[in-house]
């Protein structure tokens, strides 16, 4: 990967984009080639957030979606965002050829699967919708280890390594005369047409927050309209798995399904997924092992990590105006675990903003990913559901309920703890050493809970990550838990 300097100096630009992943490289590169002077501002380095941990698939097939938007909004908006996955497909694929990228770019054929009789009446209900939207699904019978109730392929997908495509998208900026700067937080809104880092002055017409999870709070109310998932990875190769996977990957719909997916020579398998911040009482890595054990025993585990998604209401990122109170500032967020083709497209609707091709105060009929679309409202059930958590999380606090004695915490171990009236993340690394952080999260104020396999802090809210040292791991938050002694 390449490195880059953080902001030392004032900087002038056209266009200032606040995050490094592929969203914001996205939307640097395009408008560096249209002669805009960028600058990208990141956090940490180029690509290191949920980019580096993402499956990297290239699909229209995102889960069984078709239905769901055809039920939440109409058979439009489907046939839109059909359109668009399957043009993002194409838009990459000619960059990466035109530009001669070596990112590990391969065609496969994709496959969604249920082992279950509600799975397989779902499925039927995507097949439907296809058929609405013009394009005839095949079922078939899967390469699995395991029988399922019902399975379709969705050819014209592929798959690449995302970091390779994150630095050429990087090298690509710089020789356009792009700037990027790592290790370069940003915790302030643009005022007017500058933005304060540190005692830094950035000066641009128009700011673009790729950020993951928008940091602005106020206005724009992204933690309310959005969640964060969790998924949970174990790579595996060798002996057992030589033959399975080749030119095709595999996911299931059903909630504790599995996904699949070669690297090389090894096999990605995705599952286990949960809520940000929930408290699991069973470890999810242990469900992946439990998995492996039974469909793969002679395979060797190479590595394991989590990777985390925005979750939106009504299943569309957003992508657009950051609010109706600020004329240039843009946002491209809520990918729903699809970042791979939502970022090409959304970074279309902001640089078609931004060159004016494209009405800045465009409504929901012209721009389906509009920020000021009515989500809260047209999804009742879900923003209720959503509100829920965040309220549980307040009154956990009052209650108490998940505190425990600091004594019962061993070893590699965390716990909430009362200590002086407040509460207290407690942990224990494998030596015994104690860290002690307020267990109240900096950005809203919710209730921490301890994740046992990642040994984090995390926020069931709105999914902000915190280490044993409070140190912020995934936004919204912008700045650390504080250490207590």
């Amino acid at each position: 990967m390449p490195d880059f300097k953080p902001l030392l100096s004032n900087v002038e630009c056209d266009v200032a984009i606040i995050g490094g992943g592929i969203a914001g490289l996205w939307c640097a590169y395009k408008l560096s080639k249209k002669g805009k002077r960028v600058c990208v501002l990141e956090a940490k380095s180029v690509g290191s957030g949920v980019t580096k941990g993402s499956s990297a698939i290239l699909t229209y097939a995102h889960d069984d979606i078709y239905h769901q938007l055809i039920k939440k909004h109409d058979t439009e908006v489907a046939r839109k965002y059909l359109h668009d996955a399957k043009r993002a497909i194409k838009g990459i694929v000619k960059v990466v050829k035109d530009e001669n990228w070596d990112i590990d770019l391969e065609p496969i054929d994709y496959v969604l699967f249920s082992k279950k009789w509600g799975g397989k009446r779902r499925l039927g209900k995507e097949i439907r919708a296809y058929g609405e939207l013009g394009i005839d699904i095949p079922e078939i019978v899967p390469d699995l280890p395991y029988g399922v109730r019902c399975a379709i392929k969705c050819g014209g997908s592929y798959q690449f390594n995302p970091l390779k495509l994150v630095s050429c998208l990087a090298d690509v900026i710089k020789k356009n005369g792009g700037k990027i700067f790592e290790n370069t937080m940003v915790t302030e809104a643009p005022d007017g047409n500058e933005l304060r880092v540190n005692e830094f002055a950035v000066r641009a017409k128009d700011f673009v927050v790729a950020t993951h999870f928008p940091y602005i709070n106020l206005p724009g109310f992204y933690w309310l309209k959005m969640y964060q998932e969790q998924n949970y990875c174990i790579v595996i190769g060798d002996k057992g798995c030589e033959d399975f996977c080749v030119g095709t990957s595999y996911e299931s719909i059903d909630q504790k399904g599995f996904e699949y997916r070669r690297v090389g020579n090894k096999i990605l398998i995705d599952g286990a997924t949960v809520r940000t911040g929930q408290k699991p009482y069973r470890s999810k890595y242990q469900i992946l092992e439990k998995h492996i054990n039974r469909f793969f025993p002679n395979a060797k585990e190479y590595v394991r990590y989590s990777a985390q998604d925005c979750m939106t209401l009504d299943l569309l990122p957003y992508a657009g105006r950051y609010s109706h109170f600020a004329d240039n500032i843009f946002v491209v967020s809520g990918f729903n675990k699809w970042g791979m083709t939502g970022a090409y497209v959304t970074s279309d609707v902001v640089v078609d903003m931004i060159m004016g091709k494209m009405a800045r105060d465009a409504n929901f009929k012209e721009n389906i990913y509009s920020p000021q679309r009515n989500v809260l409202v047209a999804n009742i059930i879900d923003t209720v559901q959503n509100v829920g958590v965040i309220a549980a999380s307040f009154a956990n606090d009052l209650l108490n309920l998940d505190a425990k004695k600091f004594e019962r915490i061993k070893p590699g171990q965390g716990a909430v703890i009362k200590y002086k009236g407040h509460r207290v993340g407690a942990s224990r690394d494998e030596k015994g050493k104690v860290r002690l952080v307020s267990a109240i999260c900096p950005h809203l104020g919710c209730n921490l809970k301890w994740n046992k396999d990642d040994l984090t802090w995390d926020c069931p809210c709105h999914g902000s990550r915190f280490d044993t040292d409070g140190n912020v791991l995934n936004n919204p938050a912008i700045e650390g838990c504080k250490k207590v002694k």
